[in-house]
């Protein structure tokens, strides 16, 4: 079982740096056993709003976190 950081989760959705978010994007999504930590949960929904002035809402966010449980 394997665990992600909030930071990881954040890059995945912040397009500001394409390279980064490639990075990230490649092991969250090879991730078929992870695990999705509240407090990690709970971090990503406070810090995603930084990405608002990109166009990143609050029910974005939550969808994001609601898919990672279905496919964890």
């Amino acid at each position: 079982m394997n665990a992600v950081d909030t930071n990881i989760l954040i890059y995945v959705n912040d397009p500001r740096n394409p390279v980064t978010q490639g990075v990230a994007i490649s092991p969250v999504s090879a991730l078929t056993e992870g695990v999705l930590l509240w407090q990690v949960a709970y971090e990503y929904l406070a810090a995603n709003r930084k990405l608002e002035s990109l166009g990143y809402n609050r029910a974005q966010a939550y969808q994001y976190i609601h898919d990672l449980q279905q496919v964890w």
